[in-house]
């Protein structure tokens, strides 16, 4: 007959390989964010990504020009799969107020991401950000390793994306995966119960 202590690690070991995917799968990918425009100046009041874990990490950086714009530690994150936020065009006059409320597939994030991370031959993880990048209601998110070719051996792997997922970044410095591609609404007045609405 079974000792208790044994039937005890027994039932912990099968619990822990049964959530070993869902464990692994909120793992923490990037703490450093980015927020930027690839067409001028924005106003970014509140862009909020929830990741894997159900937290939610917020992007709305303010004022920002320019790729990959304003960066900020954020604590941690993993693989995102929610997006929603409030950003305007312009800096001295709001010229138009955008918002999104969207999903993001989680999985294919996650694969994203694993293959952009396992991508090199000799780098790791050590700058790894995520960023997000508006270009009036269009809005997309970016990861990178942050491998730059200038100061690292960005040596790929053989056949490490054979998905065709990995590009160049928007200033075409590093090498990103696309995690999120949306189209926001768009309005000439800021949205009721947004962080614009003053009344």
């Amino acid at each position: 007959m079974a000792k208790p202590q044994a039937t005890f690690f027994l039932l912990a070991l099968v619990f822990m390989m049964a959530g070993c995917s869902s464990f692994w799968g909120t793992k923490t990918v990037a703490r450093i964010g980015n927020a930027g425009s690839l067409d001028g100046r924005y106003i970014l009041k509140r862009i909020l990504l929830q990741d894997a874990r159900g937290a939610w990490v917020n992007f709305g950086y303010g004022a920002v020009s320019g790729y990959p714009g304003v960066s900020s530690d954020i604590g941690a994150i993993s693989y995102p799969q929610n997006i929603e936020g409030f950003w305007s065009k312009g800096w001295d006059k709001n010229e138009k107020y955008f918002k999104i409320s969207a999903p993001i597939d989680l999985e294919l994030a996650r694969q994203k991401i694993d293959t952009l991370r396992d991508y090199y031959v000799d780098f790791h993880a050590y700058r790894a950000t995520v960023t997000v990048a508006v270009d009036g209601p269009r809005i997309r998110v970016f990861y990178s390793m942050n491998c730059f070719d200038v100061v690292n051996d960005c040596t790929s792997r053989k056949n490490a994306d054979p998905n065709g997922w990995v590009t160049r970044s928007p200033d075409n410095t590093t090498e990103v995966v696309l995690l999120f591609d949306g189209i926001g609404e768009s309005s000439d007045t800021p949205f009721p119960g947004s962080p614009y609405d003053r009344k």
